[in-house]
């Protein structure tokens, strides 16, 4: 259902798209250096020279991978950060670790990415209750700012063909502050990997330093709220981010002087793995990057990560089977300068005694009930399943193999003197409970779902991690059993949010009705006379479209025919003449106020009126027949009106809404009748009525 809806919405948002992409150009980076930068090994921990004040270290290395899903994902990812916080041993210095500082990389997709950035950017920031992470994110419609700045602000309107970096702006100001990769540049780990999707290539595009030192780009000024837009991208909601390429040399060196893969420079590792057989995963992973460097790419366009790895797990196999890394000398020393990470290279330099890492997919199943019908499901639908079913069969085999690698026992991993692998994926699959695994399966993929749903995924996700089982080298061990006895700790249980019962019975009870945003109805309406005029009352249908808030101020449309009896003295007497016809293009503000299901909005509208004709009456057209005029016709000018409204609106399901509405139309139309041979009546009328409906309405978004 919400996928239908954000294409309604992405329809509604797209239309007034003409002119140039508005976005901030991607600063050029001066000169290619390992040491600067957003990189992993420039993060502080333990293990770097001359740092030895961190709570990381590199015997324990843990890596997180968080799946898209909006802020479904998000709130899981959460919770098993929250878990990890509640997970404590001793090293063999004495001091007191939480297994959450052991992160050292966090790769993440779509909502996961919020989650993610903000922890690197926070850490344990992201756990005040009263930050903007849970203020401005995770119990915030945030959904619904996203389309105020594109509805409400004018100054949008020019950039609604680049609608992610609306996103950005956005996202920026009320979760991330503001901040650049500039901030996370020194700070302890994780070292996090944003994903998105290069569109024209269809391959992960990573907000990280290596990435953009094969554009001759500075990652350092991009706002961290860019790269979530950017990760978050979903197509037809929003649109593609561009990313400025500054390394478009066609012969000669690089402007930044960039000797990464891909450069061609004496041994970088691009060149032997371009020579291997195209079938092998290191020849893809070097195409990849020859790709990023192809001359004719001025600008990349990015879309949501989740189209290329929608679990960010592609990074982390590919640093689990991959030592290739870019390398710096310096200088006369020739001492190497590594970039990128790799698990793979850590192992082969005994730098880790135990991996951990933890996939959280917030993938969901939802219910559909196609086949149980000959008909298939409509186009909406049927767009969504054609992008979800890849997206979704691309991480189950990304899973499936990075399971396999951790399970295998070669290259000196899970050998007896060599490092430990453990793997564990935390999924809504592995809850025990058929009704909670319902419940969560058809949660939406949005910007917006109730408290309770928020608290029941951050509780879920901690409570699969105490009860979750790692595999290993063809073993299976509870992760209790992991804490205890591995790594000699303890695990204890977060206080908040706890609900003991997650399911469909349980939700409909405690989330009661929806905001919403943006709905239209259909009503059966009244006209009552307001003006001489006018001459009768009139029963006729109407349409109502509005978007607002729940508990504040929003904006009505009205679109559709204006039509008014009219009484006026023609053919010797006064009479009903006919129907004034309009069709008006009106909008304004309203403010509406919600109170559980019953919704009170007021407001006032304004606009256009479009004149259409005048619908003679056969009376008027034998009146004047008599008289000898013949080829009778009327017409309406087109005239401004003015509409004060009030409307109820009373929410009957998630979806609907019983109606009614009262308004008071007033316009003045120049009103002429004409014959073959004269103009019986020519003049300006003050045409106002009240009008009251009631109907039913469908709540779009």
């Amino acid at each position: 259902m919400y996928a239908r809806r954000s294409l309604i919405l992405a329809s509604f948002l797209s239309l007034p798209v003409a002119g140039c992409a508005h976005y901030p150009k991607t600063r050029p980076l001066e000169t290619y250096d390992l040491r600067s930068g957003y990189r992993f090994e420039q993060l502080a921990h333990d293990g770097k020279p001359g740092n030895h004040t961190t709570m990381n270290s590199d015997d324990l290395f843990v890596v997180l991978a968080f799946s898209g899903g909006g802020t479904r994902a998000g709130a899981f990812s959460y919770g098993v950060l929250q878990q990890l916080k509640h997970i404590t041993f001793t090293d063999a210095g004495g001091r007191t670790r939480r297994l959450l500082d052991e992160v050292d990389v966090i790769s993440s997709v779509s909502g996961g990415s919020f989650t993610a950035a903000y922890y690197a950017l926070r850490h344990d920031g992201i756990f005040d209750e009263n930050g903007p992470f849970h203020k401005r994110f995770l119990y915030y419609p945030t959904q619904r700012d996203l389309f105020a700045q594109a509805v409400y602000y004018p100054h949008n309107w020019l950039r609604l063909r680049s609608r992610p970096e609306i996103a950005a702006d956005l996202y920026g100001t009320t979760i991330f502050q503001k901040a650049t990769f500039a901030d996370l540049v020194g700070k302890q780990r994780p070292y996090v990997v944003l994903n998105a999707t290069d569109m024209s290539a269809g391959v992960r595009f990573e907000f990280t330093q290596e990435q953009f030192d094969m554009l001759c780009g500075d990652l350092s000024p991009e706002p961290i709220a860019r790269a979530v837009a950017a990760s978050s991208a979903f197509p037809g909601l929003l649109n593609s981010m561009t990313i400025d390429n500054h390394n478009l040399r066609q012969a000669g060196p690089s402007p930044c002087g960039y000797t990464g893969p891909g450069s061609g420079a004496p041994g970088e590792w691009t060149i032997n793995a371009l020579k291997d057989s195209r079938y092998t995963a290191r020849h893809v992973a070097a195409e990849q990057i020859r790709g990023f460097l192809s001359p004719g790419r001025a600008h990349f366009h990015l879309l949501d990560g989740g189209l290329a790895d929608n679990i960010g797990a592609r990074t982390i196999f590919q640093a689990l089977t991959s030592s290739d890394r870019p390398v710096q000398r310096e200088g006369l020393s020739n001492d190497p300068v590594m970039g990128g990470w790799s698990l793979m290279a850590g192992v082969n330099q005994a730098r880790f005694k135990t991996v951990l890492v933890i996939v959280v997919d917030a993938k969901t199943k939802h219910d559909t009930g196609w086949d149980a019908k000959a008909a298939g499901p409509g186009t909406p639908t049927v767009i969504n399943v054609s992008a979800g079913v890849p997206m979704g069969n691309f991480s189950r085999e990304t899973l499936m193999r990075l399971r396999e690698e951790i399970m295998r026992s070669v290259n000196g991993i899970n050998q007896p003197d060599g490092p430990r692998f453990y793997g564990m994926e935390i999924a809504f699959a592995n809850l025990p409970s058929t009704d909670e695994r319902s419940f969560f399966g058809n949660l939406g993929t949005n910007f917006n779902l109730s408290k309770f749903e928020v608290d029941c995924l951050i509780d879920r996700g901690g409570r699969l991690v105490r009860e979750g089982e790692l595999y290993s080298g063809g073993d299976v061990l509870p992760f209790a059993q992991f804490v205890q006895h591995e790594l000699h700790g303890k695990m204890t249980v977060p206080l908040k949010p706890s609900e003991p019962s997650c399911t469909d019975t349980t939700g409909r009870a405690k989330i009661g009705v929806r905001e919403h945003y943006l709905d239209i109805g259909v009503q059966a309406g009244l006209l009552i006379p307001g003006s001489d005029d006018v001459h009768s009352t009139k029963v006729g249908p109407g349409v109502v479209f509005r978007a607002t808030r729940p508990n504040g101020w929003g904006a009505v449309v009205d679109v559709g025919p204006q039509s008014f009896p009219l009484r006026a003295p023609v053919g010797g007497a006064d009479r009903e003449v006919g129907d004034v016809r309009l069709f008006g293009l009106m909008a304004g503000i309203a403010r509406t106020r919600r109170d559980g299901r019953a919704e009170t909005t007021l407001g006032i509208s304004a606009g256009y009126g479009i004149g259409r004709s005048l619908a003679l009456t056969t009376e008027t057209r034998d009146a004047l027949s008599r008289q000898g005029l013949f080829g009778v016709g009327g017409d309406t000018s087109n005239a401004w009106i003015v509409k004060p409204q009030a409307s109820f609106w009373f929410n009957l399901t998630s979806r609907w809404a019983a109606t009614v509405s009262a308004s008071y139309v007033y316009t003045t139309p120049s009103v002429r009748i004409t014959s073959d041979t004269e103009v019986p009546y020519d003049r300006r009328i003050r045409a106002s009525a009240a009008r009251v409906g009631a109907g039913i309405a469908f709540k779009i978004f």
